[in-house]
């Protein structure tokens, strides 16, 4: 699908009224999924139970592909599984197929930072929930 395939779903989620998903947090997600928006290098920090996490968006199918590859960091028989799956996203990505439909309900991040209270930590990929983010802001919280 390509982005201007997705104008539509970006309209309606700013018209509709959805109390569970912000329509421009959604538009931001929907902007990273989609190869043909520059949407790649977009840093955001999330407000979730209170904590803090920065990141930057990517897609749903380049958390996957990370996701897998660190479990495939961890045991042999697991390796060879994941080295599978790994090859069937990396084949049907070179064909230029993709899954019919990313499961929105989704948000997904990389380099990033989780702070609660004063400690951080770094996290090299994150999948949570959109619906629930309470508040967000594009880009980071000063270094102070």
């Amino acid at each position: 699908m390509s982005w201007r395939d997705a104008v539509p779903l970006a309209l309606r989620m700013l018209l509709q009224r959805n109390d569970h998903v912000d329509p421009h947090l959604e538009i931001l997600r929907l902007g990273a999924e989609h190869q043909d928006v520059d949407a790649r290098d977009v840093t955001v920090t999330l407000v979730l139970d209170g904590a803090l996490v920065t990141g930057t968006v990517i897609s749903t199918d380049t958390w996957e592909r990370l996701h897998l590859r660190r479990l495939g960091d961890h045991d042999d028989t697991l390796r060879r599984v994941v080295r599978d799956a790994v090859g069937h996203l990396d084949q049907a990505a070179g064909e230029g197929r993709r899954r019919k439909d990313t499961d929105c309900r989704f948000l997904h991040l990389r380099d990033v930072t989780y702070r609660a209270g004063r400690t951080a930590q770094a996290l090299p990929l994150w999948r949570g929930p959109i619906t629930a983010v309470s508040g967000w802001m594009v880009g980071e919280p000063d270094k102070d």
